[in-house]
């Protein structure tokens, strides 16, 4: 190897002697540093050689002038990768000190950046804008050909003009000054390793870190090929400096929201799967209730700030607070409050019921605010109506309402007056996903609270009639959890209510939800996209409609031919033929357990009344 020819120990042993050199020995830096890089460059290390640790030895004697030395070399690679590789060194921790003293210059560097890179945005829109009008104008010249060619001659001289020159100088600017801060954030990261709490000492820094992201990200860097392989670079540093940042830190709300922001939006250009997992393995399965709660006041604070995008507000739901809502009621065990609290005696993870982890959760101003920014905010007469604008973020927050109605039902039932104006709302929107997700939201609540049986019809017959592919298994989840309490919520008056509603007939003695199904089949017996669904809620549901198999047997076995032998058969429809067979099958163990269960109340009253009659004779 390298290490072991003759020539290079000899050179590794000069380098050892210039660190006991005395002090004045400083001004030999940029000579050392010079010839250490050389020597890699003619034998072609990166990453390493051995001449790297006895310059440590070197820098670590004179810090300052070391760390302010490479920052002026910043825009050189083989300098950076040195300088990068002492600052992750261990033994460097006297540069480690000296780069956070200068903490300022970086953050002049990456300021730098982003103005550069706010005046390229501005031009290059302004330059697109031009381009644009004088595509229109040669489009309308095209009819004459005289025209056209002046037209033609005038657009040559505006791609010569100085206007784009200028364009072309602030695009390889903005690329040096992506590269420049691209090194200046590895030079934080590798500083964080050591130093993790540096971020939340220098807050300007932190903050200079966000800007970087909000200027680099829509960049559009095609044309330049170093350029387009230093941003995603950039992207991901700045990613895993706000990760560090935030562990360190104890995960303050506002910090953790940004990380998750960028993180969500640069999903598009690199892999941001470590933070995604750092959530769920490290907070969302492991918080108490108290922070889940400090969380949750925090987004609900800043989900009606008008300075916040709705797409930040989408990732932050998607990603944190619905799943971390969810796993208060789905952890085996969990802790009431911090760990760290020492006065507290709730602090280790225990079992606890639903219904107690659901007040632990909205307890104080909590459900207070969820009324607030999420239910009233949204009816459609509120003076001072919602402005999210986003579908995705309308889905999320419909979701969060279904978690907490189905499981800490007693928590939120003073507000479910605005719960279920808020799902009835939704229910009116255009947006199928919304639409049906809603209708969920509406059977947790009927499930949950004597709900009219006006409403409760209503939304079980526009769930039977809702067949869009798209949104299926959304129906299917909103029909398992409203059938099993129809029989409960809807009063005996229900059939005349149902054939009323539906413009039909009498219905007889059938319970109202019998005769909707019913009606449905039959109306659209020809068309099996329309009642896929419907036949999947009988068969998921053998005891329910044991009673009234009678009603639905013929229409059973009837599509059972076109679910499996027809050209438009379909691998979901002949696994549903499958489940229906099996429904027959039940059906009928059903029907001799009932009978076998008959007989002997039978015998049992036979024997019963033997003595009875022969006292009498």
């Amino acid at each position: 190897s390298v290490e072991d020819m003759h020539e290079i120990k000899i050179l590794v042993a000069i380098l050892q002697v210039f660190h006991l050199l005395p002090s004045t020995a400083g001004v030999l830096l940029d000579d050392l540093v010079g010839s250490v890089v050389n020597l890699e460059v003619h034998l072609c290390r990166r990453e390493s050689s051995p001449f790297r640790k006895p310059l440590f030895k070197f820098l670590n004697r004179y810090p300052t002038e070391s760390v302010t030395y490479f920052i002026k070399r910043i825009d050189s690679t083989h300098y950076m990768r040195i300088f990068t590789h002492a600052l992750s060194s261990p033994e460097c921790s006297p540069l480690r000190e000296a780069l956070v003293a200068q903490s300022s210059t970086l953050v002049d560097l990456l300021r730098d950046f982003c103005a550069k890179a706010a005046s390229y945005s501005s031009s290059s829109g302004s330059n697109s804008a031009q381009s644009n009008s004088n595509t229109s104008d040669n489009n309308n010249a095209e009819a004459n050909s005289d025209s056209m060619a002046v037209d033609s001659q005038g657009a040559q001289d505006h791609n010569n003009s100085p206007g784009n020159k200028s364009s072309a100088v602030i695009g390889d600017t903005v690329s040096k000054r992506l590269y420049v801060a691209m090194s200046a954030i590895t030079m934080v990261y590798a500083n964080l390793q050591f130093h993790p709490l540096w971020l939340e000492e220098r807050s300007d820094l932190l903050q200079a870190l966000m800007a970087t992201w909000t200027a680099a990200h829509p960049l559009d860097m095609a044309a330049n090929k170093a350029s387009r392989l230093a941003k995603p670079v950039l992207l991901e540093l700045i990613v895993r400096c706000l990760l560090v940042a935030t562990r360190a830190m104890n995960n303050p709300p506002a910090v953790l929201f940004k990380l998750l922001e960028i993180a969500g939006r640069s999903i598009d250009v690199i892999d941001v799967s470590f933070v995604f997992q750092y959530v769920w393995s490290e907070l969302i399965v492991k918080w108490p209730i108290s922070k889940r709660r400090e969380i949750l006041s925090s987004f609900l604070v800043r989900l009606s700030d008008t300075n916040v995008s709705d797409e930040s507000n989408a990732i932050l739901l998607q990603h944190l607070v619905n799943p971390m809502v969810a796993t208060v009621f789905t952890l085996p065990e969990i802790a009431v409050s911090d760990a760290s609290d020492p006065n507290s005696a709730t602090s280790a993870a225990r079992s606890l019921p639903q219904e107690q982890r659901g007040i632990d959760l909205l307890r104080g101003q909590v459900i207070h605010l969820i009324n607030q920014r999420v239910w009233a905010v949204h009816m459609p007469n509120n003076a001072q109506p919602s402005s999210i604008k986003r579908a995705s973020v309308r889905l999320e927050l419909v979701q969060l309402s279904s978690i907490l109605i189905r499981h800490a039902a007693n928590a939120v039932a003073d507000q479910r007056k605005d719960i279920i104006k808020f799902g009835w709302n939704y229910i009116r929107n255009d947006d199928i996903m919304i639409k049906n997700a809603s209708y969920v939201l509406v059977a947790q609540f009927i499930a949950a609270f004597d709900t009219p049986p006006k409403i409760i019809l209503q939304a079980y017959s526009s769930l039977l009639k809702a067949h869009q592919v798209e949104s299926r298994f959304l129906v299917r989840q909103a029909l398992d959890i409203l059938l099993p309490v129809l029989p409960i919520r809807l009063m005996p008056s229900a059939p005349q209510q149902a054939a009323g509603a539906e413009g039909g007939g009498p219905a007889g003695s059938l319970p109202a939800w019998v005769v909707l199904a019913k009606r449905i089949l039959i109306d659209n017996s020809a068309s099996l996209a329309h009642t896929t669904h419907v036949y999947q809620l009988i068969a998921g549901h053998p005891e329910i409609f044991f009673p009234y198999r009678a009603q639905f047997a013929t229409n059973l076995v009837g599509i059972l031919q076109k679910m499996c032998l027809t050209h438009s058969a379909t691998t979901e429809t002949r696994t549903l033929a499958l489940d229906i067979m099996d429904l027959f099958l039940k059906w009928h163990t059903m029907l001799e357990d009932s009978s076998k269960a008959g007989a002997g109340r039978g015998a049992e009253t036979s024997e019963a009344q033997k003595p009875r009659n022969g006292n009498n004779a």
